[in-house]
C-alpha cells in the first residue's frame, strides 16, 4: 500500500487524543497515563500519531516538504504500537501501518533512513547482521555445544537465535541455555549456524521495503526447504516480524514460536521441573514486538467504506493476542518469585524505547524512554525487571544505568537457570 491508499485515515481521524494515553479504563495514576514515548519526550502533537498523520497529509497533498525537522518527527517513534491498540478501542484507524507507510515514503523521496540506521542497514547488507560482525561468526555462540546442524541434518524444530543474541557476548547465554532446555526436554531440535540470516527486522522499522521483502523471501524459501515443523526464537524482534509480516510475502509450512511460549509448555507438560528456590520479588516489562506486535495480522486489501465498514471487511488487530500469559505462568511457577505487576502491562504496556531504529538514530531518547520504564518498575518495589527481548534487555540496562542503579534487569532465561 502507499500513503495515499490511507486518504481516508488521514482525514477522518477526529482528533480524539486517545492514541496518547493508555485507555481509560486501565488507568491507574496520573504518572503513568501516557502511553506514546515520543510524545512524553518531545510534548507537541507533532510527535503523537494523531500529529504524524497531520503531516502525511500535508505531504501527500503537496503542503509540506521532507525537511529536516519533519523526518526527526517521523523517525523518533520507537514502531511500538501502543497508539495502534488504544486508536482501536474508539475508532477504526490503522495507525500502525500508517507510520511504516510514512518511512516508506521517506526512502522513496531519497531522505530515508537517517545517517544513525545506515550502518546497521550496510551490515545487514554485507554481513547479515546489524552488528558490523562477520556473517562467519554466527554460529560461534553454539561452538562448544553438541547440537544438531540442520543445514546437514533433518529435525522437528529449529531454534533461531537472531543476531543480536548470536552476537552480543554479554547476551550469548540467552541462546545457548534456551537451546539446553530444549535439549533436555527431549526437543527433536537444531540450528543453523553461520548461515542462519537476520530477520531483516530493522530494515523494515526504518522504511526500506524493498530490502526487507528480499530477506523475507529468502529466509521463508530457506526455512521451507529445511522441513522443519517449528521455529523457536527467544527473540521479541524475529517473532514480531515472522508472526506479523513475513506472511504476507510467501507462504509458511512451519509455526512460529517465541521460547517462553514453547517453555511454558513445557513445565505444563513436566518436561522442566525446578530445583532450587529463587526468593524474588520480580517485575515483567512486556516486548513491543512479542505482545502488540506479536499476533498474527489481517492481510486484507481492499476499501474503506466509512466508520468501521470496509469493503471486503476486515479482521482488526487489538493487541490483545501477544505473548502475555506464557512468561507470566513461568514466573508464577519458578518456587520463591513473587510477580508483582508494573501500572501499565499487556497491551498498554510502556515501550523499553530502543525499537523502530531509535536507539541507533536518537540514543538519548531511547534511553530516556527506558529509565522512566525503570522508575516504573521500581515503584513496585521489585528487586528484578525481568523481560525476554535482548533490545529490551540491553536499553533497560541502559535506562538502570541513567536512573543510577537500584533495580536489576535480567532475561527470564537467566532466571529460569537460577531455579534449575
Amino acid at each position: 500500500m502507499s500513503l495515499e491508499k490511507y486518504t481516508w485515515d488521514l482525514v477522518n481521524c477526529e482528533r480524539c487524543s486517545m492514541c496518547k494515553w493508555v485507555h481509560p479504563w486501565s488507568v491507574q495514576s496520573k504518572e503513568r497515563a501516557m502511553i506514546c514515548p515520543s510524545l512524553k519526550k518531545y510534548l507537541y502533537d507533532a510527535y503523537s500519531v494523531q500529529g504524524r498523520f497531520d503531516l502525511a497529509r500535508a505531504l501527500t497533498e503537496g503542503e509540506v516538504e521532507l525537511t529536516d525537522k519533519a523526518l526527526e518527527v517521523i523517525y523518533t517513534c520507537t514502531l511500538c504500537g501502543a497508539c495502534d491498540v488504544t486508536c482501536k478501542f474508539t475508532r477504526d484507524m490503522e495507525p500502525l501501518e500508517i507510520l511504516h507507510e510514512l518511512r516508506k515514503y521517506c526512502v522513496e523521496q531519497g531522505k530515508g533512513p537517517l545517517p544513525g540506521h545506515m550502518p546497521a542497514v550496510d551490515s545487514i547488507k554485507k554481513n547479515n547482521n546489524p552488528w558490523l560482525q562477520p556473517a562467519t561468526r554466527r554460529g560461534h555462540w553454539a561452538r562448544k555445544l553438541n547440537v544438531k546442524d540442520l543445514n546437514k541434518e533433518k529435525g522437528d524444530v529449529l531454534y533461531f537465535a537472531g543476531c543480536t543474541y548470536s552476537y552480543n557476548a554479554n547476551l550469548q547465554n540467552v541462546a545457548r541455555t534456551t537451546l539446553g532446555l530444549l535439549q533436555n526436554a527431549g526437543v527433536d531440535v537444531g540450528i543453523l549456524g553461520a548461515n542462519e540470516r537476520c530477520c531483516a527486522s530493522p530494515v523494515v522499522k526504518v522504511g526500506m521495503f524493498e530490502m526487507f521483502q528480499e530477506h523475507a523471501r529468502n529466509n521463508i524459501e530457506l526455512f521451507n526447504s529445511l522441513g522443519v515443523k517449528t521455529i523457536i526464537t527467544s527473540c521479541a524482534g524475529c517473532y514480531g516480524v515472522f508472526k506479523s509480516q513475513y506472511p504476507a510475502i510467501g507462504k509458511m509450512d512451519f509455526e512460529v514460536k517465541h521460547s517462553m511460549e514453547y517453555i511454558d509448555q513445557m513445565i505444563l507438560d513436566g518436561k522442566l521441573k525446578f530445583t532450587k528456590e529463587v526468593p524474588l520479588k520480580v517485575t515483567w516489562h512486556d516486548p513491543c514486538h512479542a505482545g502488540r506486535g506479536g499476533e498474527p495480522q489481517d492481510l486484507w486489501e481492499g476499501v474503506r467504506v466509512k466508520w468501521g465498514l470496509s469493503d471486503p471487511p476486515r479482521q482488526r488487530n487489538y493487541g490483545t493476542h501477544g505473548v502475555y500469559d506464557p512468561p507470566r505462568n513461568i514466573l508464577k511457577a519458578i518456587p520463591g518469585v513473587e510477580l508483582i505487576e508494573m501500572e501499565r502491562i499487556r497491551e498498554f504496556s510502556w515501550c523499553c524505547g530502543a525499537g523502530g531504529g531509535a536507539k541507533s538514530a536518537f540514543p538519548e531518547f531511547a534511553v530516556e524512554t527506558a529509565k522512566e520504564r525503570v522508575q516504573e518498575a521500581k515503584q513496585t518495589g521489585a528487586s528484578a525487571l525481568i523481560t525476554s527481548c535482548p533490545w529490551c534487555e540491553s536499553n533497560l540496562q541502559d535506562g538502570a544505568i541513567a536512573d543510577s542503579g537500584g533495580i536489576e534487569v535480567m532475561s527470564l532465561v537467566e532466571l529460569l537457570e537460577k531455579a534449575l
